[in-house]
């Protein structure tokens, strides 16, 4: 006779979050299945941050004596697995791989466990699945969440920006529970990894902003400096200036390969027969000539009119989600926040691989057809990065249409979203 399943099993398999350790196999598969020659060519940013993390174990001095492209809290995502590495033996490339592919793999775990959590507070309908499981909103990440990794997994698996992109889900996490201290300091120390989060701040600030919680609202700015200026003091004091060097390395960057611009300037050069000069100043290939000229000169300008368009929907969502809800809804802030994310990807002049894995929190958390069309653009930046790459240096046209197909679903997506945040009436949602 089979022995009857301990009620705490039982429970434990109705809940999603043991489910999450899909997501996280994924990464590792992947990188089980990743060559050795590709460490040397598609995915040499690990022996970067293996050498970063050597060189400042050994005393040299972050920005100073090692030379980084990213804020100091990068720093982290390098140097944790090195220590990890150490356990086995002298560090080699072969053995920083995977205790670097393990912390990511850890990373993709905590992200899916953050995301269930927002889930919770979000309506269901809110996530267009009505037929969740025990109407658990958990459930929705459960099973999206690895379709998202799966389409994202070299990008997470050999890049740190989930280590970012996690903080921010818990930022977003902090702002829906009403805790706008942990809401900023989560904000500020994902700034300090890589940049990015910062454009979401102003969408988690209208959490306290819309109703006037001025004191919260305060916290959660106080919060988001403090954490940003204690995080940049200790290499202030070591490196000088160059601490914030990686600012400047960002300011001086040109069009990336596989920017929405330079899609537009390789189909250009495709569809007139002429191709486009290409350089690598800054490690990433960037697309030159006076097309790509044109459309960096033109960023600044287009950078401003997106983000003012999201501010517009933004302050029109508020109106329609007090009068009809009497407060700003969890999913609004959610999706604002996500569309920013949008817009930042869209206006930028770089587009790299890891770049997509800032959308995959948000793209979880998308109602029906959108969680669909950005599956699918996640989906197709493995295609584009490393599978097709040297296509695309080559200016072949498959690799380039494949590119401004990804690029144009990112587009449709930002737009689909900022709309819907736009729209003058909103379906009223359960609690």
């Amino acid at each position: 006779m089979t022995a009857p399943r301990s009620p705490g099993l039982a429970r434990a398999l109705r809940s999603p979050l043991p489910y999450l350790v899909l997501p996280a196999a994924i990464i590792l598969a992947a990188a089980a299945l990743t060559p050795a020659s590709e460490f040397t060519r598609n995915q040499g940013d690990v022996q970067l941050y293996l050498d970063n993390a050597r060189a400042i174990l050994d005393g040299r001095t972050p920005y100073a004596d090692v030379p980084l492209e990213y804020p100091p809290l990068a720093l982290v995502p390098m140097v944790v697995p090195y220590l990890a590495a150490q356990a086995f033996g002298d560090v080699t490339l072969g053995t920083y791989t995977w205790t670097f592919a393990g912390w990511e793999a850890l990373l993709v775990l905590a992200l899916g466990f953050v995301l269930v959590h927002v889930a919770r507070l979000i309506p269901l309908r809110a996530l267009g699945a009505l037929g969740t499981r025990r109407r658990d909103p958990g459930w929705t990440i459960a099973w999206r969440l690895p379709i998202l990794v799966a389409g994202a997994a070299l990008a997470i698996a050999w890049r740190f920006d989930v280590f970012a992109t996690l903080l921010l889900a818990v930022a977003l996490w902090a702002t829906l529970a009403n805790r706008p201290t942990a809401a900023g300091i989560a904000l500020g120390l994902g700034v300090l990894a890589k940049l990015f989060p910062i454009v979401a701040a102003p969408a988690l600030a209208i959490a306290w902003l819309a109703p006037r919680d001025d004191r919260r609202l305060v916290r959660f700015g106080i919060a988001a400096g403090l954490t940003i200026i204690l995080g940049l003091v200790p290499f202030l004091a070591l490196a000088g200036p160059d601490a914030l060097s990686f600012i400047s390395y960002q300011a001086q960057r040109g069009l990336e390969v596989e920017s929405l611009g330079a899609g537009v300037v390789l189909l250009d050069g495709l569809v007139r027969g002429q191709p486009v000069e290409m350089h690598s100043p800054f490690k990433a290939v960037e697309v030159f000539g006076p097309l790509a000229q044109a459309w960096l000169s033109l960023l600044p300008t287009v950078t401003v009119a997106g983000f003012g368009l999201l501010a517009v929907a933004a302050w029109r969502r508020i109106r329609i989600d007090r009068e009809s809800a009497g407060a700003v809804r969890g999913e609004s802030l959610t999706a604002l926040a996500g569309a920013a994310v949008m817009v930042l990807l869209l206006t930028s002049k770089v587009f790299s691989i890891q770049y997509v894995v800032w959308l995959v929190p948000f793209a979880a958390l998308l109602a029906g057809r959108k969680f669909w069309l950005a599956a699918a653009l996640v989906a197709l930046t493995m295609p584009i990065h490393p599978f097709l790459f040297a296509g695309l240096i080559a200016q072949q046209p498959l690799p380039i249409l494949v590119l401004n197909l990804r690029n144009a679903l990112l587009l449709m997506l930002g737009m689909w979203v900022v709309r819907d945040r736009w729209r003058t009436r909103a379906q009223p949602l359960p609690d």
